[in-house]
């Protein structure tokens, strides 16, 4: 393969790698973002058996790459800054592997997201609890978190969420169903800040909410340091330009020896 195919392979490769990056500055004020990396392999390594010449200075048995690509990005779970916000319906996780479980119209997701709202239910006097796209948070068996009607807050203590009563009392509605990652890179991107787990052995365990696992009142503010970044931004466009001009000069020298040709 020539000089000029392995800089364009590179090329687009290296793109891709700016868009993982653009993605990650563009969520820095995503509540409970997660960051990705990306990482590169060769695309493919020849080896070049020469024939033996003590003027050589070329090694018996070169080994030369054609490139590289993107081998994976990866989700990375470090644990976010806890903002304090006064509102009761935030809550925000503490452990970085844990999520909570989420109610779609694609089935059951996770979000670290611990946004909620109250919402009337369809069938019903009661309040359901959602996220900020209308889906249904789940509770520990499964179900949708419902409290009565007439809720004015919501308590979260001893591992479960109490409904406060607009005559002064208190209603137990359930706890959060929580989802304990295992296997992080395995996760899949849902959108909107929601991730699809596949349904393989070993992935995930749940996890029994407990107090030390949340916070209420407050939210986890995304894992993106806008300074590393733009460090890496700036080195991967540095590399982008090293094989944009490699390419050109790949063209150059084949302009060349087709003018010799000629």
């Amino acid at each position: 393969m020539s000089i000029g195919h392995t800089a364009a392979a590179t090329l687009s490769q290296l793109q891709a790698k700016i868009d993982t990056i653009s993605n990650n500055m563009a969520n820095a004020e995503t509540t409970g973002f997660k960051r990705r990396s990306a990482s590169f392999a060769d695309v493919l390594t020849s080896e070049y058996l020469n024939q033996p010449n003590e003027n050589r200075q070329t090694p018996h048995g070169l080994r030369v790459g054609t490139g590289a690509k993107l081998a994976q990005t990866q989700i990375q779970l470090e644990q976010g800054t806890l903002r304090e916000t006064g509102r009761e319906l935030d809550f925000a996780l503490t452990e970085a592997d844990l999520f909570y479980n989420i109610e779609t119209v694609a089935g059951t997701r996770l979000t670290r997201d611990g946004t909620f709202y109250f919402s009337p239910q369809a069938v019903g006097n009661g309040l359901e609890l959602v996220t900020s796209d209308s889906n249904r948070v789940l509770d520990s068996d499964g179900e949708a978190i419902v409290m009565p009607g007439d809720t004015v807050s919501l308590e979260w203590r001893d591992g479960n969420l109490f409904a406060q009563l607009r005559n002064g009392g208190e209603q137990q509605v359930g706890s959060f169903a929580l989802t304990r990652v295992l296997r992080p890179q395995t996760l899949e991107s849902g959108g909107n800040n929601l991730y699809v787990l596949p349904e393989l052995p070993g992935v995930s365990e749940e996890v029994v909410a407990a107090d030390e696992h949340m916070k209420q009142n407050m939210l986890e503010q995304a894992n993106v340091d806008l300074g590393l970044e733009m460090a890496e931004l700036m080195e991967t466009q540095r590399l982008l330009q090293f094989q944009a001009r490699a390419y050109s000069f790949a063209d150059d020298m084949a302009g060349l020896a087709n003018n010799i040709r000629r």
